[in-house]
C-alpha cells in the first residue's frame, strides 16, 4: 500500500496550461495530475468555462459602457461580470449528476434539467450585447430615423406645425408671384412677336395692335412689381421664420440623434428590436448568434452527462471513500469520548448522591437519638407527676384510671 502511494504521488505538476484550465473546471488537481490519460479531458472542460466567461466579461463591458460614461467604471462592471458566469457554470459544472456513461439518461437529463434552463438563460443574457455591437452601425441608423420620425409624429411640436403654416403661406404667395410673372413674359412675347411680324397682324412695325400689347405689358409689370412691394416683407419674414425654425428642429433632431448614440441602452435595445422587425435577414442572423452563445453555455453541462466514468473518477470516490471512513472514525471517537465522559460523569454523580445518602442517614440517626433522649426525658418527668398523684390521693386515681378505660 505504502508502494502504491508512493506511486501516485510521483506526478506533481501537470504543465502551467493544464494546471490553470483544471482550476477553471474545479477538478482535485492533486488526484487528476495521477491520471494522465484524463489530462485533455478536464482541460478542454475547463477550456470551455473560461472562454465563456472572457465573451461574458467583453459581454457586460460593452452594455455598462452605453451606460456608464467612464470606460474605466464599464471595464471594472464587466470583469465582474465576467466573474460571475465563471463561478455560475463552475458551480454548475461540478454540481452536475452523472452515471459515468456516453449516454444521457433520463434520470441524468432530469437532474440537470435546472441547469440546463440556466444556461440557457445565461447564453440569452451573454449573446444580446454582443449581437447589438455586432449590428451597430444598423443600430446607429436605426436610432436616427426612429427620432426623427418621433420628431415628425410628435403632435406636442409647435415648431414643426408653425414651419408647416409658413411654409404655405410662403407657398401661396410664391404661387400668385409665378402666376403674375407668367403673364408679363406672355406679354413680352406676344409685344416682340408684333414687333418682328412673326405673331398678331402679321406686320412688321409699332401700330395700334402693338401700342395695345405694349399697354399689356406694362400693366401686367406694373402688377408684378406692386405684388412684390406689397409682399416683399411678408415673404423676407416667413423665409425667416422658416430658417429659424428649420435651425430649432435640426438642434433637437441632433440632440436626441447624440442621446440615442451616447446613452440609454434601452434606446439601443428598442432600436435593434426595430431592425430586426423590419429585416428579416438580421433577424436570423441573430437567432443564429444567439443559439451559438447557448450551445457554448449548455455544452460544458452536456459534456458533463455524456463522459463516461474514467481513471480521475474512480480515483476521486477513492478519496471520497477513504475521507468518509475517517470522517465516520472521527464520530465515532467522538461518540466514544462523549460516552466516555458520560460514564464519568454518571460515575461522580452517583458517588456524589451515595455520599449525600450517607450524610442524610446520620443525620436521621441523630435526630432519631435525640428524640428518643427527649421523649425518656418526658416520660420520666410524666412518671413523676403520676406518683405524685398517687400518693396524694390513691382512690382518686385508681377511679380515674377505671372511668378511661371504661
Amino acid at each position: 500500500m505504502a508502494n502504491n502511494n508512493n506511486q501516485l504521488n510521483e506526478i506533481e505538476w501537470g504543465g502551467i496550461i493544464n494546471e490553470f484550465l483544471w482550476l477553471c473546471c474545479g477538478v482535485n488537481r492533486k488526484v487528476l495530475r495521477q491520471c494522465p490519460t484524463e489530462y485533455a479531458k478536464y482541460a478542454a472542460q475547463g477550456g470551455l468555462i473560461l472562454f465563456t466567461a472572457i465573451m461574458a466579461a467583453l459581454s457586460g463591458g460593452y452594455a455598462f459602457s452605453t451606460i456608464f460614461e467612464s470606460k474605466t467604471l464599464a471595464f471594472v462592471f464587466g470583469i465582474f461580470w465576467g466573474l460571475i458566469i465563471f463561478y455560475l457554470d463552475r458551480f454548475i459544472v461540478n454540481t452536475m449528476y452523472s452515471d459515468g456513461k456516453y449516454t444521457i439518461s433520463w434520470g441524468e437529463f432530469r437532474a440537470g434539467l435546472p441547469r440546463i434552463i440556466i444556461a440557457i438563460f445565461l447564453g440569452i443574457v451573454i449573446s444580446t450585447p454582443l449581437e447589438m455591437k455586432i449590428f451597430d452601425d444598423r443600430i446607429q441608423w436605426q436610432i436616427t430615423k426612429d427620432n426623427e420620425a418621433r420628431m415628425m409624429l410628435d403632435n406636442n411640436n409647435q415648431d414643426v406645425q408653425r414651419k408647416n403654416n409658413w411654409q404655405k403661406q410662403l407657398s401661396d404667395l410664391q404661387k400668385q408671384e409665378n402666376e403674375l410673372q407668367k403673364i408679363v413674359n406672355e406679354a413680352s412675347k406676344e409685344l416682340t412677336d408684333e414687333a418682328t411680324g412673326e405673331g398678331g397682324t402679321g406686320k412688321i412695325g409699332h401700330g395700334n395692335v402693338y401700342k395695345d400689347k405694349l399697354k399689356r405689358k406694362i400693366d401686367a409689370e406694373n402688377a408684378l412689381n406692386d405684388f412684390k412691394n406689397r409682399n416683399k416683407a411678408t415673404m423676407e419674414y416667413l423665409q425667416k421664420q422658416i430658417r429659424d425654425t428649420e435651425t430649432i428642429i435640426d438642434e433637437q433632431m441632433a440632440s436626441r440623434r447624440v442621446l440615442g448614440e451616447n446613452k440609454g441602452f434601452c434606446v439601443r435595445y428598442e432600436a435593434f428590436s426595430n431592425v430586426k422587425k423590419a429585416n428579416n435577414s438580421v433577424n436570423v442572423v441573430s437567432i443564429f448568434i444567439t443559439l451559438l452563445f447557448i450551445i457554448i453555455e449548455v455544452m460544458p453541462t452536456f459534456l458533463k452527462m455524456m463522459t463516461a466514468s474514467g481513471p480521475y473518477d474512480d480515483m476521486l470516490r477513492a478519496e471520497m471513500y477513504r475521507i468518509r471512513i475517517l470522517a465516520d472514525k472521527q464520530i465515532s471517537d467522538i461518540n466514544d469520548e462523549v460516552n466516555t465522559l458520560v460514564k464519568i460523569s454518571t460515575q461522580k454523580n452517583e458517588s456524589k448522591m451515595e455520599a449525600e445518602l450517607q450524610a442524610n442517614k446520620e443525620l436521621i440517626e441523630k435526630v432519631a437519638q435525640v428524640q428518643a433522649e427527649l421523649l425518656q426525658t418526658a416520660l420520666e418527668g410524666w412518671r413523676q407527676e403520676e406518683l405524685e398523684k398517687i400518693k396524694q390521693n390513691p382512690s382518686a386515681y385508681i377511679q380515674t384510671t377505671n372511668t378511661q378505660q371504661a
